[in-house]
């Protein structure tokens, strides 16, 4: 028998080095392996994730046709679309902007009214106003000036400030039921002020003599735009209310006949189809 010229010792060592090497390649493959298998994963995660939103999709639109279906068979009548609505919106804003519109403000004329009790006989000299006193009427940049004659009398003051002249204040001039000397602009715009030392004598005093034109609205206007836009409004529920009914209705008819899956929603609906094949 012979003896082998290696060693124990190198014998033992070559196993443990070819038992490493071995290690080393398992190690390896098993690597590789793993990332083989998460890719393959990914994969069919990706995939799945497509086939769901296809199947989805399909599953939603085909139960929106069959709730159509089923609302067209019992009422005859279509769910409203987004049109609908906004035309509905612009309607009631349409009302909305007519009510601003007629509540615009109008102004009145100024008119200044005096505190002395007259008529037109009255001699200005009676209420302490001598010969050559003057009272001056303005409005809109033009002036009326009165001097009295001694013998004058409220009539004459009226027939002044009446008359037509080129400069003269746009104004009138006419009693009240009380018998009190109203002063009015001609328009909507000018502001009337009665001066002169003697102006407090006719009833036009301080706190008294100056006279702007008053604004006011349309109530009326505005109650008739926003009973319109409250009408429009209740139809527009009303039609809201009346479609949601008929949904209610639909599904509630459907779910009487024991339908309690999508799947038998779409089977009774006549709309055919699997949830096994998706992509399809």
């Amino acid at each position: 028998m012979g003896v082998s010229s290696i060693s124990l010792w190198q014998q033992d060592q070559n196993y443990w080095s070819q038992q490493q090497n071995w290690d080393d390649a398992n190690t390896a493959q098993n690597s590789l392996i793993n990332v083989m298998a998460q890719a393959e994963t990914n994969l069919s995660n990706g995939l799945s994730s497509i086939a769901n939103q296809t199947a989805l999709s399909r599953v939603n639109s085909q139960l929106v046709a069959a709730v159509q279906s089923a609302l067209e068979a019992q009422g005859g009548s279509t769910l409203p679309s987004s049109g609908s609505g906004a035309t509905a919106g612009t309607g009631a804003s349409g009302s909305a902007t007519a009510a601003s519109s007629a509540a615009t403000p109008t102004s009145s004329p100024a008119s200044g009214t005096g505190k002395a009790p007259v008529t037109t006989g009255t001699a200005l000299s009676t209420l302490g106003i001598p010969a050559g006193a003057a009272l001056i009427v303005s409005a809109g940049g033009n002036t009326t000036t009165y001097s009295s004659t001694g013998s004058d009398t409220i009539g004459d003051l009226m027939s002044a400030i009446n008359a037509d002249l080129v400069g003269n204040a746009a104004v009138t001039a006419s009693l009240n039921r009380d018998g009190e000397l109203v002063i009015t602009s001609k328009n909507d715009t000018d502001m009337v002020s009665i001066g002169g030392v003697y102006a407090s004598n006719i009833g036009f005093g301080v706190g008294n003599d100056t006279f702007k034109p008053t604004t006011s609205s349309s109530s009326s206007g505005y109650s008739t735009g926003a009973s319109s836009s409250t009408s429009s409004a209740t139809a527009a529920s009303s039609t809201s209310t009346t479609t949601g009914s008929q949904s209610t209705q639909a599904v509630s008819t459907l779910a009487s006949q024991n339908l309690s899956t999508a799947a038998s929603l779409l089977s009774a609906s006549g709309a055919g189809g699997t949830l096994v094949d998706m992509l399809a």
